[in-house]
């Protein structure tokens, strides 16, 4: 008899998860919609973002990642559960809001106008002796993170919005303070919780091909304790770096070109940025290793060792050992993948270029990169300790997977991989499943204190038949146990892109019924 974790889902129902909630909400879960118990000893906020539309009036979108941010935030406290939900409210959105229609353009392919009228005005500006302008949305929908009293939305190509935290309310842009003069913050970020610090990326790319890359480092009131920044030809893109003792490693993607070609058929509105990524055979693929503040070696420059073609959306766990080499864990994408809206359910070609879970081994001295493939499901959002970034007593990652031989789509699975090689664990979804997030037990104090896994992964979860959300927390030594509880919503949330977990809470304890 098939269980309920192995039925098939019907592709036309796993679509629906994208469909847009116009409906913001607030409100406790109540315990009857609550299956097991939430564990005592959880306590913190999960913060989620991701599209919450997949139309702008009328206008459907072409890709997701093209989709205003909606931010979640599920607060666990005393064994409840408070669900809030908010739109990042950006200029743009604002804008078409008061327009009543779409205004501007997304980076995957979403036009607002059409391609002749785009033709058009590229054609005027052109005889005016003008520049192309190629300007798109920021949706602010890719990240969000709370850190010094704030919580910050990302797109990597713009500003990061600010909310506040117990509201989710839009406050604006934020350059912080003037320090992210590159004008854009990466959609991913580290914790190095041994200084007390934030470490974000700003890239800025330019038609020479000299890109600047910069990476702050911020102390718990938002003071940029560092700064580096290089021009570095061929680094087209950034999406997540690795934090290490000494460095900073980034990939040199060849599968992100910049042309004037490229800029004008932009501009036209016959291409995107999103649909022009490919793999690119004559473009490098490095990794770029950047000599961190406080380097053991105060000499140390830029480093950059060649490896195989491929791309690199993420990464796992990473440490440096005493024999000067870099070990860690990334999801590799083949020279086969594309951006394409695979089925209309994943953000890329999946069914054709799963990501595959590679162990990476950096030798610095004899600057050679190895890699092996480190398991065999279809892979991607792996998720780590949040606060044991680059440390070696960091060992677990956590993915959101497709576990199932013969189907690389949709996610159902959540895959516990230790890269030092002990007991896999698989927790079999009944649904469609979005990334893991790691909450440590111990809070803030999890730098130290407790196992690598001591704590709870957190997971947001679609049922395609009742086209109904859950949040489900597995316990993280037992992945492969099941949920120790089952936060069931009436409504269904969109698929998310990142989340992160923070052991701060910003609701009040409501109090508990008589009856």
């Amino acid at each position: 008899m098939e269980s309920d974790f192995d039925r098939p889902l019907a592709v036309h129902q796993v679509r629906r998860g994208w469909e847009s909630l116009e409906r913001e909400s607030e409100y406790w879960v109540p315990q009857a919609d609550i299956i097991g118990r939430i564990p005592a000893n959880l306590r913190g906020t999960l913060l989620r973002n991701g599209p919450g539309v997949n139309e702008v009036y009328g206008k459907k979108l072409k890709h997701p990642i093209d989709g205003d941010g909606m931010v979640c935030a599920v607060t666990f406290v005393d064994g409840r559960a408070h669900f809030r939900s908010k739109f990042v409210s950006s200029f743009h959105r604002r804008q078409e809001a008061q327009a009543e229609r779409m205004l501007y353009n997304g980076q995957m392919g979403t036009t607002a106008t059409g391609t002749a009228s785009q033709s058009l005005q590229l054609a005027m500006s052109l005889l005016a002796g003008k520049k192309p302008q190629v300007k798109f949305r920021n949706p602010s929908n890719t990240s969000v993170f709370y850190w010094g009293g704030k919580v910050l939305t990302t797109y990597e190509t713009h500003l990061p919005h600010c909310l506040d935290p117990y509201t989710l309310e839009t406050l604006g842009l934020d350059d912080l303070g003037g320090t992210l003069r590159l004008g854009t913050m990466a959609a991913h970020y580290r914790m190095d919780m041994k200084k007390k610090r934030l470490i974000c990326l700003s890239l800025r790319v330019r038609l020479n091909g000299a890109a600047q890359v910069a990476l702050y480092e911020f102390d718990q009131h938002w003071h940029c304790c560092d700064k580096v920044q290089h021009t570095i030809d061929g680094l087209n893109y950034i999406h997540d770096f690795v934090l290490l003792p000494n460095f900073y490693l980034v990939h040199m993607t060849p599968f992100v070109k910049l042309s004037m070609s490229s800029v004008l058929s932009w501009a036209a509105g016959f291409s995107s940025p999103g649909e022009e990524m490919r793999y690119y055979p004559d473009l490098p693929s490095k990794f770029v290793l950047i000599p961190r503040p406080g380097h053991s070696d105060p000499s140390a420059a830029v480093l950059m060792i060649e490896t195989e073609p491929f791309h690199i959306f993420h990464y796992g766990t990473a440490y440096e050992d005493k024999h000067y080499a870099i070990h860690f864990t990334a999801v590799c994408l083949d020279t086969n993948f594309n951006m394409k809206f695979d089925s209309e359910v994943t953000l890329s070609n999946t069914s054709v270029s799963p990501g595959q879970l590679f162990n990476f081994r950096i030798d610095m001295r004899k600057k050679l990169c190895s890699r092996e493939r480190a398991d065999q499901a279809s892979v991607e959002f792996p998720t780590v300790h949040p606060f044991r970034h680059g440390l070696s007593t960091s060992s677990y990652n956590y993915l959101m997977a497709s576990d199932r031989p013969g189907h690389n789509l949709p996610y159902r699975d959540v895959v516990k991989f230790d890269h030092r090689g002990s007991r896999r664990q698989v927790y079999r979804s009944h649904g469609v499943i979005g990334e893991p997030v790691f909450a440590p037990r111990f809070g803030y104090s999890s730098f130290s204190k407790g196992d690598d896994d001591d704590g709870y992964v957190l997971v947001q979860l679609y049922n395609p038949e009742l086209h109904r959300t859950e949040f489900i927390v597995l316990d993280a030594q037992h992945v492969d146990q099941g949920p120790c509880a089952r936060i069931l919503l009436k409504h269904h949330i969109p698929y998310g892109f990142h989340g992160s977990f923070t052991p701060d809470v910003f609701v009040s304890t409501p109090l508990r019924p008589k009856l």
